[in-house]
């Protein structure tokens, strides 16, 4: 606590002005730490850089300790402030119980979800009566009675597709009571994290690819020896090492060599004691006993079976051995084994061809099989045997050398699938037993093993390298339209269904590139939001025309046009009832002897604007959504404005921008528990005080947090192939939108549909959010 504070008064205004002491101190002393803590932060930051990595690691790793160190600090410090001042903040807190606005944090609808979230789903639901999976909490909808669940990826669509084309979506629109933001991904992705992750995303497959390949392909790379600590040329510790007469020259013909060694603790560590070396038709070319140079302290017999009776008569050295394998070894071998880096650091020989098959078998986060286990699951083979004292290196080279010759016969997808059980465990728990966490290495054998089937039905083919039939029954189908006849014929058959139409992506990859044709599509949509005003003032300023037109709502641009006849301003509105309520409240408005007119882009992208938002207001996502504006930034004035409209009806909650500087934002999303309550809202014409409050119904959905998107906004007209390719699209997309109803129709009762837009993600950045449609029939 600082003394620098003068003493207090005495009596009553001593204990006030004590209180007010105390606050003011831990204020300052909060300050000062955070103040001290961040130039700490901000040179661990700049010292981390200097030492390498990436910036996210080292962001993660600072933020660790420090960040959450001041937050609990800051936490403690508002704790003694509230504690303090308890007693004078009571007058403060009399609408803090029933403030509309204080409820908005906690009760704000997620807006945004991932793929993950939506597999997260299904496999809840298709799990639940037989595995301990948790309920995702985003997706609040009871799902007790849902026995079957069915997805559609519609390909090739983003969510300003939907709202571009709002009146072709007639089934998505009236049959799917709830829609949330995607973020943009990959469908094949999807439907292999759904369905197969376990082969796409399994650490081999990562590596190695689901194609075959010759031995070059298993090779470990120069990069991937350093850092698994293989002796090289120049490396540390590897001075006086034997290379081998190898030239560089690898094949897939070239020769395996299966090599292991056992070793014995002296004075100066582990010493070899016996090398074996077998060839590729499994014949031991070489297998010797070394006398180690240091005196011996412990002959390791339980593992190496190597023994004083055995090492005293023999005179070998490691010098000769290294000259014997350097005569073995052609210059093009390639040795095997398993964790071959500590057996050719025991050898000091350096070679730079090598196949390890601790690495080759490869589990998550760094983890290697032992050799005993995989010959028993591969090979079907006991090794390293209780019975017999120590291993015999001529056999666990032999596994060695069968296990990549394995491998490399039967390429990385096969051996996963035949063995992703057996081998690498991914097996389901009992009904009784350990939480399964909605893994998605499990959910397809889960799946099978609770007595529930899956099915795929696709018109695309990038699909097949990467589903296991083990998993989920596949159809490759010619198109669309023979995915929605298929799905009819089997619907009942199988408990999760997912059908991928493809029409739509595979028009647009031959008319024209997918990221100009969303940006086409962005830009009719951002005319929604553009007006243009005037004439103004010739001293106009951009300030002016911000301070006219917030009331309406939060503006994204504002540009002033000086070529006109008199001045005029392009304005884009972040929401789409931003513009409908200027247009609607300051078109005649007057500012010094200028009568101003608020008017729409006139150009054919903009010919339709009225009818397009004539669907806006139709959308039943919104027929319980009002949007006020003209709101106070002072917060108790706008609790007291948001409180008056409790008497239209109860309220779910109110949406608004967050709070900054100690105001907040001056429009809101309030959603009434009725539509009745929201149309008596719009009609009522509100005023408080001397402010009167602009309301209309809610055309912005609401998942989505803005109208407009990264892009710029233009109002030139496209050419006539982009015309063309705008009647392409309509045309399809009412035709998939009545498969989409056929297949909906084709669904039993108590059936979870699920429709994806997956969105388009680009390299740039530029992405195209997705949109999710869930309905349980």
């Amino acid at each position: 606590m600082l003394r620098a504070f003068p003493e207090p008064v005495i009596g009553r205004e001593r204990q006030q002005s004590h209180s007010e002491l105390q606050i003011a101190s831990v204020l300052l002393v909060d300050l000062r730490a955070v103040e001290q803590r961040t130039r700490v932060l901000l040179s661990l930051i700049r010292l981390s850089f200097q030492g390498g990595g990436t910036e996210e690691q080292h962001i993660i790793i600072v933020n660790s300790g420090l960040i959450d160190e001041m937050k609990s600090e800051s936490r403690s410090a508002e704790g003694q402030m509230d504690s303090s001042s308890s007693s004078s903040s009571s007058c403060c807190k009399r609408k803090a119980v029933d403030s509309v606005i204080s409820e908005c944090p906690e009760k704000r609808e997620r807006r945004e979800i991932h793929s993950k979230d939506v597999c997260d789903l299904i496999k809840y639901i298709t799990l639940r009566r037989t595995h301990n999976v948790k309920k995702p909490s985003w997706f609040g909808a009871s799902v007790e009675r849902v026995s079957r669940v069915n997805m559609m990826i519609v390909d090739g669509l983003a969510q300003n597709h939907f709202y571009r084309y709002f009146s072709h979506f007639r089934h998505l629109t009236n049959k799917y009571s709830t829609r949330w933001t995607l973020e943009p991904c990959f469908s094949e992705a999807l439907i292999s994290e759904l369905l197969n992750t376990a082969v796409m995303f399994h650490p081999v497959i990562k590596r190695y690819g689901t194609s075959n390949g010759g031995l070059s392909k298993y090779l470990l790379t120069e990069l991937e020896m350093f850092k698994q600590k293989y002796p090289m040329k120049g490396g540390l510790g590897c001075e006086g090492f034997v290379c081998t007469q190898s030239d560089g020259s690898v094949t897939d013909s070239s020769p395996l060599f299966g090599l292991d060694c056992e070793m014995c603790l002296t004075r100066a560590g582990l010493e070899v004691t016996r090398v074996a070396l077998v060839d590729a038709s499994g014949c031991c070319v070489l297998d010797e006993l070394i006398k180690p140079t240091n005196p011996i302290i412990d002959y390791c017999t339980r593992f190496s079976g190597i023994t004083r009776e055995l090492l005293d008569p023999v005179s070998c050295r490691l010098s000769d051995v290294q000259s014997k394998l350097l005569q073995l070894l052609p210059r093009d071998s390639v040795l095997v084994g398993h964790s071959l880096d500590g057996d050719l650091r025991a050898l000091h020989m350096i070679h730079p061809h090598v196949i390890d098959t601790s690495l080759l078998y490869r589990q998550h986060f760094g983890c290697r099989f032992k050799l005993k286990r995989l010959a028993e699951v591969i090979l079907k083979r006991e090794i390293q045997s209780e019975v017999r004292t120590g291993h015999d290196p001529c056999e666990d080279a032999l596994a060695a050398l069968h296990l990549a010759q394995y491998f490399i016969r039967k390429g990385p997808k096969e051996v996963v699938e035949d063995h992703l059980e057996d081998l690498w465990d991914v097996d389901v728990p009992e009904e009784d037993g350990p939480d399964l966490h909605c893994s998605p290495l499990s959910f397809g054998h889960a799946l099978n093993r609770s007595g529930q089937s899956a099915v795929l039905l696709d018109s695309s083919v990038e699909m097949n390298s990467f589903l296991s039939n083990q998993q989920c029954r596949k159809h490759q189908c010619s198109s669309d339209r023979e995915v929605v006849c298929v799905f009819r014929r089997v619907v009942q058959s199988y408990t999760l269904s997912v059908l991928q139409f493809s029409s739509f992506r595979n028009a647009l990859k031959h008319t024209a590139a997918i990221g100009p044709h969303l940006q086409q599509v962005c830009g009719r949509l951002e005319q929604m939001c553009v007006l243009f005003v005037g004439p103004l003032p010739s001293d106009a300023t951009e300030t002016l025309v911000h301070r006219l037109l917030k009331r309406c709502g939060p503006l994204r641009t504002i540009r002033l046009l000086h070529y006109t006849h008199g001045v005029h301003a392009e304005v884009v509105f972040e929401h789409l009832e931003g513009a409908h309520l200027a247009l609607e409240h300051l078109n005649g408005h007057q500012i010094n002897d200028c009568i101003i007119k608020v008017r729409r882009p006139v150009h054919e992208l903009c010919l339709d604007l009225d009818e397009r938002l004539s669907e806006r207001q139709s959308d039943p996502l919104n027929a319980q959504v009002v949007y006020v504006s003209n709101l106070s930034s002072k917060p108790h004035r706008q609790e007291d404005q948001l409180q008056t409209f409790r008497q239209f009806g109860p309220i779910q909650h109110v949406s608004s921008a967050a709070s900054y500087a100690g105001k907040r934002s001056r429009h809101a999303f309030i959603k009434f528990e009725r539509a009745e309550s929201a149309q008596a809202a719009v009609d009522a014409g509100l005023q408080k005080g001397s402010r009167k409050l602009s309301v209309c119904h809610a055309l912005t959905p609401p998942h989505m947090t803005s109208w407009t998107h990264a892009c710029s906004v233009t109002t030139e007209t496209g050419p006539d192939a982009a015309e063309q390719g705008e009647e392409c699209d309509e045309q399809l997309l009412k035709k998939l939108d009545a498969r989409v109803g056929k297949v909906f129709r084709a669904l039993e009762e108590n059936c979870l549909s699920i429709v994806i837009l997956p969105g388009h993600r680009t390299s740039d950045s530029d992405d195209h959010p997705g949109l999710c449609f869930i309905h349980i029939k």
